[in-house]
């Protein structure tokens, strides 16, 4: 036999003994895609939109009834003091954006409120309305009751805290209310003379 193969075989087991075993690799979990990777191309993903903000359920016109404006006692004057205002409204032409109450088409408001007030201002006000509700034919559908009620001050339309509050009882149970009333012409001599009466008109929301 030739000694050199021989050789050359025990150099080659030698060899393949000593070579060190190949570390076997962990297997890695690929990572979870995120949303965003099936967004469709050229078209954004879609994100939550926030909260719609809530319907109104009545919006009508309100006017003081003809020749019978708001009354005052005693007079609005230029310093605030107490007050109370008693008076009737008109609610015409109501509309129900989220058709929740079509069938409501106008009202008769009896209001009663006191507050600190003056000819430019109003705050503290608490009171209470009581408007019945007619349909499409003038058949009574039914009332609700406002319970008036605004604790910061409001200037410039001091009238419009009348139409300040929430529904407590009928009709629109639990909707809050809000509206103004504009005179339809400036009130000269409340300063100097007070103011006794007050008509106007203006837009009432419930919702």
């Amino acid at each position: 036999m030739n000694v050199a193969w021989i050789v050359a075989v025990v150099a080659g087991a030698g060899s393949l003994a000593a070579a060190p075993a190949q570390a076997t690799s962990p297997i890695r979990t690929p990572p979870r895609p995120s949303p965003a990777s099936f967004q469709v191309p050229g078209r954004p993903f879609a994100q939550p939109s926030p909260a719609a903000p809530q319907a109104t359920a009545l919006a009508c016109a309100v006017s003081t009834p003809s020749g019978r404006p708001l009354v005052f006692s005693p007079r609005v004057g230029l310093t605030p003091r107490r007050v109370t205002a008693r008076g009737h409204l008109e609610l015409t032409g109501c509309t129900s954006p989220d058709g929740s109450a079509t069938f409501l088409r106008s009202g008769w408001a009896s209001v009663r409120a006191d507050a600190q007030a003056s000819c430019a201002s109003a705050r503290q006000v608490r009171g209470r309305a009581v408007i019945t509700w007619f349909g499409v034919t003038g058949r009574p559908l039914g009332t609700s009751t406002l319970r008036i009620r605004a604790d910061r001050l409001v200037a410039q339309q001091p009238a419009d805290t009348l139409l300040t509050g929430d529904v407590s009882a009928g009709r629109l149970l639990g909707k809050h209310v809000r509206g103004g009333i504009t005179p339809p012409a400036a009130i000269l001599g409340c300063a100097t003379q007070g103011m006794a009466a007050l008509p106007g008109h203006g837009r009432i929301t419930f919702g």
